[in-house]
């Protein structure tokens, strides 16, 4: 297959916005209006993943093209804060509940990090115990958790930029509904997905122009 062949079946990549609804792929996360306007573009970037693009133009992850964000829960606060709650179907019929919250209010040195952290557990209502893991240009603090009260599970996370303030929470969870399956965090394929999601957070340096 020569170069000119090759691009006429590479998919494009385009903006939601920049393409008709109607031709748009028939995923959930870009046939929500709402969610689509938070998508980077209608190519994804991994199998099953799309890129989506903070509001406040501070971040970007990985999202599932079977994510689809709730519009009117949705906050922003101009580039200091943002916060949103997706609900995941995957194709396997599974399903998850993703909730993302920016702030740039918390310094990223020891007492602006355990403060995150005790937000964080405090949010989720369980004692966790978190691993950090040093990334290019970020630090990330996760942990499992279980509430026997509700039956959810799932994983809490606290991702900044090794320079700047603030930082990105996330909470990815489930409930348990089928006693068959090992409703536990650690379940591999559970865990994977979670991990994936936290860990596919960047925070995007400005151009010196838009500083």
């Amino acid at each position: 297959m020569n170069e000119e062949q090759s691009n006429e079946t590479r998919p494009v990549e385009q903006k939601p916005s920049e393409v008709a609804v109607e031709e748009l792929p028939n995923t959930r996360a870009l046939q929500d209006e709402f969610t689509r306007e938070m998508i980077k573009s209608t190519k994804e970037t991994e199998k099953g993943y799309y890129t989506l693009e903070s509001k406040t133009s501070v971040y970007e992850m990985l999202f599932p093209t079977g994510g689809e964000i709730d519009g009117i829960g949705y906050t922003r606060k101009g580039e200091s804060s943002e916060a949103f709650l997706a609900g995941i179907l995957y194709n396997d019929k599974t399903e998850a509940q993703l909730s993302v919250k920016y702030t740039n209010v918390l310094s990223n040195d020891e007492t602006g990090i355990g403060y995150a952290k005790e937000l964080l557990t405090n949010s989720i209502g369980e004692d966790m115990k978190f691993e950090q893991i040093d990334g290019k240009g970020k630090v990330t603090y996760v942990a499992p958790f279980k509430r026997k009260e509700t039956g959810s599970y799932g994983y809490g996370a606290y991702v900044h930029p090794d320079e700047g303030w603030g930082g990105v929470e996330i909470i990815y969870s489930t409930r348990c509904t089928d006693k068959t399956k090992p409703c536990d965090p650690q379940e591999e394929t559970f865990k994977e997905r979670a991990y994936k999601l936290i860990s596919s957070v960047e925070f995007l340096k400005k151009k010196e122009s838009e500083q």
